[in-house]
């Protein structure tokens, strides 16, 4: 049995409040988590990790249930087809600001996301440089003599042996 473009109309509405609010959630998850490595706060960085993935959890869930809600009124749920069922199910187009804002939502959060994961990258560089430094390792960083030579002849020594 088919749901009608009423029921679907409702249940649409509910499901896409309830993504954009979880959206906005890991958004905000997101800044805190900048805020955090910025602020090198390990204990809140762990926190808001699993916060996040609890986030993600939900999200994922809200997911499954809008698809099985498409295909139960008879749709495919694949990007395509998903503009054909919002025209069926809300022909005057009240939730379709809503699949909008959620779209908006995602992808600051793709972004956030993207920040976060270069400054981490960032940071483990550095550290990984730090590391090299005090282990006397090569650190692939040419000296340059007087006559403007590149001077790799450099001697290598931990920074306890210096």
């Amino acid at each position: 049995m088919t749901m009608t473009p009423d029921a679907c109309h409702f249940s649409m509405s509910m499901l896409l409040k309830q993504e954009t609010a979880l959206t906005q959630q890991l958004s905000e998850l997101l800044d805190n988590e900048y805020a955090a490595i910025t602020d090198k706060d390990f204990t809140s960085f762990e926190q808001i990790i699993t916060e996040k993935a609890l986030t993600v959890e939900q999200l994922d869930l809200l997911e499954q249930e809008r698809i099985a809600l498409i295909e139960s009124a008879g749709h495919k749920p694949d990007p395509d087809n998903f503009l054909y069922f919002l025209q069926w199910c809300d022909p005057a187009q009240h939730i379709t600001s809503h699949w909008e804002q959620l779209l908006t939502l995602a992808g600051k959060c793709r972004d956030q996301n993207l920040r976060n994961h270069h400054l981490i990258e960032l940071c483990s560089q550095h550290t990984r440089e730090t590391l090299r430094v005090l282990r006397g390792e090569d650190t692939h960083t040419d000296l340059y003599s007087a006559d403007g030579d590149t001077d790799s002849g450099h001697e290598n020594r931990t920074l306890a042996r210096a």
